[in-house]
């Protein structure tokens, strides 16, 4: 199969869209659409084999690929796309009898979306945009975190040969654990557990519990930019912004919304918030979901019914971009007896083995699978400690925070 003509980059930052489709008509009608309303390089083949050898050669910020292709299907393709650029956003299309494969596709390959045929022109400009800003903003704080860490390690060894530093990292970790709950809400029928695992002395993950005047359980998973003083200092801001916000009685999406113009407004330039609102009815056993940035959660259904991830994304909070979080995506599961919710920060998903796998690649549900026997709490730390196996030696440390939630 021969491929469309590469249009290559004229202007350096600007994004390149790959399609894939094995159809002449739709690879024409996506790019006649990107190239009129939007400022993107598109490229596009007929062959994903062909589509894979010319990646390698150039670089592309977001993929969509058909499902049914010869050669490779788009879950293969995309796949393997994965493991070349494993922060591109990738997109399926479907048509509506492969709506279960697509839901496969985000359980087992991290697919950013997936979008049904006949698509409408302004959802599919919309996931590309949202796509695009996020691998942006994930990759500007990968390079920020790199050095906040440097920075941190260095702040680590002055205070080995420093007695006084260590006290002030001491004192510092001591009022960071004050922030978090020190114990969990009691209601009927349901359990919480949770654990938190600064890579450092103190971190940037956070996590909170709070029972609404209606009953209702707020809880909040979130993860600022870095590992040491400045993420630390970020938490109480994010203690602030949660218990000011989540009992306002307004939606979830405005609630994260207002969370993150207060992050806005008091973090330091270039510090971030990756976070997870969720509000549980104890009386329905509904939970909404609002997610800016973090893993999605993981439902862990009756024993022997599987694992399921709950696809919701959004923007980071506390950055100022155009549909950041506002009015954002909510999700909304309902949980049965038996059943259990994850909530966790990247340190768990993203911890990488020496062959660069990630946790997150096949071997947490396999160790989610072998945990059902055991108590929540259990589960939650050994968990945390499967992670931290996990992870190389060569690995940069990262914070691990875990929230469960469990029906009984």
């Amino acid at each position: 199969m021969v491929a469309d003509t590469l249009i290559h980059r004229s202007i350096p930052h600007r994004p390149t869209v790959l399609i894939v489709d094995d159809e002449d008509i739709v690879l024409s009608s996506l790019r006649t659409l990107l190239q009129l309303d939007t400022d993107y390089n598109v490229i596009t083949f007929r062959s994903p084999t062909e589509a894979l050898s010319a990646i390698q050669r150039q670089s592309i910020d977001a993929v969509i690929s058909d499902f049914l292709m010869p050669e490779l299907s788009g879950l293969q393709f995309l796949a393997e796309v994965k493991k070349l650029y494993p922060t591109v956003p990738r997109i399926l299309l479907t048509g509506y009898a492969d709506k279960g494969n697509a839901i496969k596709a985000i359980n087992e390959i991290g697919l950013y979306q997936y979008i049904e045929k006949p698509w409408e022109n302004e959802h599919i400009k919309m996931v590309l945009r949202n796509g695009i800003q996020n691998k942006t903003l994930e990759e500007t704080l990968q390079q920020k975190l790199k050095e906040l860490d440097e920075s941190i390690r260095s702040f680590d060894a002055l205070a080995n040969r420093e007695g006084i530093l260590r006290q002030e990292l001491s004192l510092a970790q001591q009022v960071q654990r004050n922030l978090l709950p020190k114990s969990f809400p009691l209601v009927e029928g349901f359990r919480f557990a949770a654990t938190f695992r600064p890579a450092l002395e103190i971190g940037g993950d956070f996590y909170d519990l709070q029972t609404l005047p209606d009953g209702r359980i707020g809880i909040i998973v979130a993860d600022a930019t870095g590992h040491g003083i400045q993420a630390a200092l970020s938490t109480a801001l994010l203690k602030f912004a949660f218990a000011t916000t989540i009992d306002s009685g307004k939606p979830i999406t405005e609630i994260a919304a207002a969370m993150s113009d207060i992050l806005l407004k008091g973090l330091p330039e270039n510090i971030y918030v990756a976070g997870l609102l969720a509000i549980l009815d104890t009386e329905s056993c509904k939970v909404q979901i609002v997610n800016a940035g973090l893993p999605h959660p993981i439902l862990i259904r009756t024993q022997g019914q599987g694992i399921e991830r709950v696809p919701v994304n959004g923007l980071f909070m506390g950055v100022d971009l155009p549909g950041a979080v506002s009015p954002g995506e909510c999700a909304e599961i309902t949980l049965k007896p038996g059943e259990r919710l994850l909530l966790y920060t990247d340190g768990v998903s993203e911890s990488a083995a020496a062959d660069g796998s990630q946790f997150d690649d096949g071997a947490m549900a396999e160790h989610l699978a072998t945990a059902l026997g055991i108590t929540v709490d259990d589960m939650v730390e050994l968990l945390a400690d499967t992670a931290i196996r996990y992870r190389d030696d060569g690995q940069e440390p990262d914070d691990i925070t875990i929230v469960a939630i469990e029906v009984v």
